[in-house]
């Protein structure tokens, strides 16, 4: 027997893998195909969208005139010229530049970057968010080695994108000055929300300075001289209101019997006691002259006593005159001396809150100096960011793009062809790696272990129009073709093989498979009549028990079988069939898988032996390996075994569970030959093969 041969799975010629791979064309172009149709598709489902590009040009400009170095520019070389270029672009893509472009109300309102904000913050009032939604769809790139860059933006409006690609120019300008300016790096933003919030402490001190006078009545300044003068006038009328209530009260004293002057009106008084006196001195003369009875007389006397009712009425009256005047004025006196009392406390207590007050109004001063400060470095840059110019400048606007910059149909077909290739090559590896079935001589050597005999094709895919549908028959009608050569073939290998064997006279060859409908049946009898074509002195012996495939398909009507001469029921020569060809035949009769060990008899042993002296070969077609014990039992008796194996599909693990039980009976293979090849397959991938070589050797075989 030969010894198997091992191969490195490794090795592998670049024709070896082109040939693999030709194996699994079909699915491999339906997958590239699917690929492509679907990139077609999706394309066309895509929402196209535009990109407006800006160019600008790096050219710093030079020293102004009023800098403190008061140095030209240096003149930099290529690589710091690049460097620049490079951070200018860093600059474009920047968060400061982002916010600042939204400050312009069409790149805030723009759909789509509303939406790219509300789905990384949902309630879409991140500044963050929507700056990162602005710069998803922007980039930049360079114009070859020039110092020409371009800002490019993308959005499913022309016009849109357009306006955006413009707005992230002009803010790229400003910020680029701004950091020129040594402006903070976050920009005028924060500059402005500082200001604000100095302005607001600035309002909320005063603002508490003065809701600390009105809750402390503060209307003048505790330090003032105001209150002081307030209080010595008040005390001066004090006293003056003083005297005068002592007056008029000294005048209420005197008023019962004489009348003081002062503040009251004595006039009437004086005029009517004038009156009585003048009136009392006409009584006196009328009664010195007329008596008391005279009328005249008691005239006077009545005028007298009416002019004594009235004088007492006016006495009555200036008398109430002088003590409502002592009232008034005691009692302004008391009010006067109430409002010095009250503003002397107050006068205290503003000097108290005075203290409090003069340190919330430090801390208002304070913070509208900080205030003032602020505004004035603002103001300050301000009109730094007036003089420094940016180092770039905008040499093309965008314009709204006429033609969508995607989906491209025609890169989205190659992603397609490369994405399908790609799958279709991982599933090739895959199909290869994990393959269950036997292929090519590589499989055989690399998964078995074990010496490739022959390949057997398949009668249409040799034979282009052949006579019969008889694979056995058709080497009879086809001699000539590779059909019937590929049965040659395998023949003269396991001849050799078995000429190794040290036994005497015709060599045993016995036909095998690790499960049943392999073709065992049609390579015995195919090498059997190719055999005896070539006037070789061949027999059959069909030791497939159960089955009785050679019998079934060559002399089905057979009374007898060799188990009827191995009982003595007839001879040997009673049995034999001899084939059109001349091949013989030993068929078998029904119920001979009934005997028990039939191969392991000395009769079985003794008829071979007749074989070997009447007949140059002698082929054994035998039941399936793994299906029966009746192969093995028979190994130690032939000179060669041929293990067969149906191309493309029995399992790997069912050829090595064959020859592993093969080998437990100390036996071995001369190696695996494939069965029912597609030539015109095999011919585009099976490398190594001799079938890959057949559209090479097609004139040397005649089909009809």
């Amino acid at each position: 027997m030969n010894q198997p041969t091992t191969r490195d799975p490794g090795e592998q010629d670049l024709a070896g893998l082109f040939s693999r791979l030709r194996r699994h064309l079909p699915i491999s172009l339906a997958i590239i195909v699917a690929a492509m149709v679907l990139a077609y598709v999706g394309t066309k489902l895509m929402k196209p969208k535009y990109t407006a590009t800006v160019q600008l040009q790096y050219a710093p400009p030079p020293a102004l005139a009023n800098d403190p170095a008061g140095q030209r520019p240096q003149q930099v070389g290529d690589t710091e010229r690049e460097a620049a270029i490079a951070s200018q672009l860093q600059i474009v893509t920047s968060l400061p530049v982002a916010k600042q472009v939204l400050q312009a109300p069409e790149v805030a309102s723009n759909p789509t970057v509303q939406a790219l904000a509300r789905a990384m913050d949902p309630s879409g009032q991140s500044a963050d968010a929507r700056a990162a939604a602005v710069l998803a769809n922007v980039s930049t790139g360079r114009v070859g080695q020039t110092p020409l860059f371009t800002i490019n933006y993308t959005d499913a409006n022309p016009l849109e994108a357009a306006k955006i690609a413009n707005a992230f120019a002009q803010a790229y300008l400003i910020v680029q000055a701004q950091q020129k300016a040594g402006a903070d790096k976050n920009g005028g933003g924060d500059l402005d929300k500082q200001l604000a919030v100095l302005a607001e402490r600035a309002r909320a001190a005063d603002a508490a300075v003065a809701s600390y006078r009105l809750r402390n009545n503060l209307v003048i300044d505790p330090a003032s001289a105001a209150m002081g003068d307030q209080l010595n006038n008040m005390n001066t009328q004090l006293a003056g209101a003083q005297g005068e209530a002592a007056q008029a009260a000294s005048r209420g004293a005197a008023s019962g019997s004489t009348v003081i002057s002062g503040g009251v009106d004595t006039t009437a008084l004086s005029s009517l006691r004038e009156q009585r006196a003048e009136a009392a001195r006409d009584l006196a003369g009328l009664t010195a002259r007329y008596g008391d009875r005279n009328p005249q007389v008691i005239d006077a006397r009545q005028k007298v006593n009416e002019l004594d009712r009235s004088v007492d009425r006016e006495m009555t009256s200036v008398a109430r005159s002088v003590r409502a005047e002592s009232d008034a004025a005691r009692a302004r006196a008391s009010s006067i001396a109430g409002s010095v009392a009250q503003t002397q406390g107050r006068l205290a207590s503003n000097v108290r809150a005075g203290v409090e007050l003069a340190d919330l109004q430090r801390k208002a001063d304070a913070a509208r100096q900080l205030y003032a400060n602020l505004l004035s470095a603002a103001g300050q840059q301000s009109a730094n960011l007036a003089i420094v110019q940016p180092d770039a400048q905008i040499m093309v606007a965008a314009v709204p793009p006429l033609r969508p910059s995607s989906p491209k149909l025609a890169i989205n077909l190659l992603v397609g062809f490369a994405l399908g290739a790609a799958i279709a090559l991982a599933l090739a590896y895959l199909r290869e790696r994990w393959s269950q079935t036997i292929n090519t001589i590589d499989d055989i050597q690399r998964l078995l272990g074990v010496d490739f005999l022959n390949s057997i094709p398949t009668l249409t895919s040799a034979i282009d129009k052949p006579r019969t549908k008889d694979p056995a028959e058709a080497v009879i009608l086809h001699p000539m073709s590779s059909y019937a050569e590929a049965f040659r073939s395998l023949a003269t290998t396991l001849i050799f093989d078995a000429r190794e064997a040290k036994t005497e006279g015709g060599r045993v060859i016995a036909v095998t498979s690790a499960l049943p409908r392999e073709g065992k049946t049609t390579t015995t009898t195919s090498m059997a009549r190719v055999l005896a074509m070539a006037s070789t002195k061949v027999v059959i012996i069909d030791a497939d028990l159960r089955r009785r495939s050679v019998t079934q398909a060559m002399c089905p009507d057979a009374p007898i079988g060799w188990t009827n001469a191995l009982n003595g029921e007839a001879t040997l020569r009673d049995v034999m069939i001899t084939d059109q060809t001349g091949a013989i035949i030993l068929p078998i009769t029904p119920g001979a898988e009934k005997g028990q060990r039939i191969f392991e008899t000395e009769a079985f042993k003794d008829m071979l032996a007749t074989l070997r002296r009447e007949f140059e070969v002698i082929l054994i077609d035998t039941a399936p390996v793994l299906a029966v014990v009746d192969t093995r039992t028979m190994i130690p008796l032939v000179d060669s075994l041929a293990l067969l194996t149906h191309w493309r599909r029995t399992p790997v693990k069912a050829v090595r569970a064959a020859l592993h039980q093969i080998e437990t009976v100390g036996g071995s293979v001369a190696g695996v030959a494939m069965t029912m090849v597609n030539l015109k397959t095999q011919a585009q991938s099976g490398y190594g093969d001799a079938s890959y070589y057949y559209n090479d050797m097609k004139e040397y075989y005649v089909s009809n």
